[in-house]
């Protein structure tokens, strides 16, 4: 047994899982089943390697405006893929961001093929966003996959660009949300990504992919990584007690009572998190700094 839960959605495994060299199956499947968009290729922009994710932890170059994967197809069209754990205030704006950020990131590129002299928007390519939460982004009771596009308000025909293309298309995936069918392609993705298990009759790419981030599997520098990784996000959630906390000290004071209703409501659903990773609440206790009495009240109330 594992000392802590390890899911797909783990950032070093995800980037293993969808960008090793050796995973372009993988990669082309998994934005086939979620998009249901037909390539040849598709190529990731950063491949995955030990060192390289390394690096970019301890220097912290990993930016709020840097997607977590993006690829390329043959015809230049991008692909954005973005898994986020923790809810986060405008996800739907910050997906938006992405996106057009990857269908602007080519314009006036001359090396780009018909490439159209003197005019830098014949160098724009289609952008197409996949977004994966643990939380719920719209109404629980939707469908766990929303797929967004632009359409002609009265027919609902889709606006076409580039070679008869669809410019911009934007999809989320809730791995809280139950309601996607069994015989959607993307079924099969979320019961992995949300519980690191495959069912038998998945199909063999993603039970490749389970092979691939098996944690016994891993050399010694990645479990090393792994264990970084989630120091850092428990020492995030820690932070974001104290300053629960801090807020307290304040008092009710006038214009206070808004930010610590706010930061006790955050707080409260990091614990729940811990808990439902079945983590020790003594060890909740640890990184959060509330007491054990606070988080055995949040336990009886929230995971009875």
């Amino acid at each position: 047994m594992l000392p802590f839960p390890l899911r797909p959605t783990h950032d070093l495994l995800f980037k293993k899982l969808l960008t090793s060299e050796d995973s372009t199956s993988i990669l082309r499947n998994f934005v086939k089943d979620l998009l249901g968009i037909e390539f040849k290729t598709l190529t990731p922009k950063k491949t995955y390697h030990i060192d390289s994710y390394k690096e970019s932890f301890e220097k912290m170059t990993i930016k709020l405006t840097e997607v977590d994967i993006l690829a390329v197809d043959e015809e230049g069209s991008h692909y954005t893929i973005e898994c986020q754990i923790q809810p986060h205030h405008y996800f739907q704006e910050r997906a938006i961001f992405y996106l057009t950020e990857a269908y602007r990131s080519s314009f006036g590129n001359q090396e780009i093929e018909a490439f159209i002299k003197d005019n830098n928007f014949s160098a724009l390519r289609p952008a197409y966003g996949i977004n994966i939460v643990d939380f719920h982004v719209f109404d629980k009771e939707q469908e766990a996959l929303q797929i967004f596009r632009l359409l002609n308000e009265k027919t609902y025909q889709p606006f076409l660009g580039f070679k008869g293309k669809e410019p911009l298309i934007l999809s989320f995936l809730s791995l809280k949300n139950k309601h996607l069918e069994k015989n959607h392609p993307a079924y099969h993705w979320q019961y992995f990504l949300k519980t690191g298990e495959v069912r038998q009759e998945a199909p063999s790419y993603i039970k490749e992919a389970k092979e691939k981030i098996d944690y016994y599997q891993l050399d010694e520098e990645e479990k090393t990584m792994i264990m970084r990784v989630n120091k850092a996000e428990e020492s995030f959630n820690a932070k974001l007690s104290t300053r629960l906390i801090e807020a307290e000290e304040k008092g009710e004071k006038k214009g206070q009572k808004k930010e610590r209703l706010k930061w006790e409501q955050e707080a409260r659903e990091n614990v729940v998190r811990m808990l439902k990773d079945q983590m020790p609440i003594e060890k909740i206790s640890e990184y959060s700094s509330l007491s054990l009495e606070a988080i055995k009240k949040i336990k009886e109330t929230h995971m009875d």
